[in-house]
């Protein structure tokens, strides 16, 4: 059965959780510390993560634990009503933002909604190899295949990495990437997009592949060049 985690420090939120997602197999944290250790142990199919927890930020937790969140579909619940919360949710790859006070009947559509997407995701083939690279779907982390040493990203990072690396050698837009990766978040524009797949293209760059810019059109995911005498020049974005 998939699993619910539940990270928030108000009694009376955890209580409502438990009336919302009775029959559903949930568990409830109310820090940063016993969510993590429930992490560790257990995959959860969803966490409805708080911001502000007695031990710490939400959004630095997210930032921190990208690989230990194994492919949880993140829904932030918080009393954060401002734009700038929002866009620094979505910009850490949050897939869903709830302000409170919330409807419970909406909240469980909402979780039932990204239930379902973590089903098909579960379904779809777990294990890219591209270049030199191994990207596991499951846990969301990419090694280098030869050696296994995993490499350092970010969830943002590795959410572009997979979908390029899905279809090495098709061109994905800007627009694409931004709706693939960040869905329908707020204050996420195309310069964005050029920055992380500028830190991507550094972190990947002895993999095997990389990822070049075509003018006026987007970025792919294509075998790298073999070295040369001269050190290689970074292909420029535009």
């Amino acid at each position: 059965m998939q699993k619910i985690l539940c990270v928030d420090d108000a009694p009376d939120v955890l209580l409502m959780m438990e009336q919302i997602f009775q029959g559903y197999d949930y568990s409830l944290a109310s820090s940063l510390k016993q969510a993590s250790g429930l992490i560790d142990r257990t995959k959860y199919s969803v966490i409805l993560l708080d911001v502000e927890l007695p031990d710490g930020s939400g959004f630095d937790f997210m930032t921190s634990a990208p690989g230990r969140l194994n492919g949880s579909q993140v829904i932030f619940l918080t009393g954060r009503n401002d734009i700038a919360s929002k866009a620094s949710a979505f910009s850490l790859g949050a897939d869903d933002y709830v302000v409170k006070p919330f409807d419970p009947t909406e909240l469980k559509f909402r979780v039932d909604a990204k239930l379902r997407k973590a089903a098909s995701s579960a379904n779809q083939q777990s294990i890219l190899r591209v270049g030199g690279l191994t990207c596991n779907l499951q846990d969301q982390t990419v090694c280098k295949t030869e050696s296994g040493s995993l490499l350092d990203l970010t969830f943002i990072e590795f959410k572009i990495f997979r979908l390029l690396a899905s279809t090495p050698n098709k061109i994905f837009s800007r627009s694409e990437i931004l709706d693939r990766v960040w869905g329908h978040a707020v204050s996420v524009t195309d310069r964005v997009v050029d920055v992380h797949i500028s830190n991507l293209r550094k972190k990947i760059s002895d993999g095997g592949v990389t990822i070049e810019a075509v003018i006026g059109t987007g970025y792919r995911v294509v075998n790298a060049p073999a070295p040369t005498s001269g050190a290689d020049e970074d292909v420029k974005l535009h």
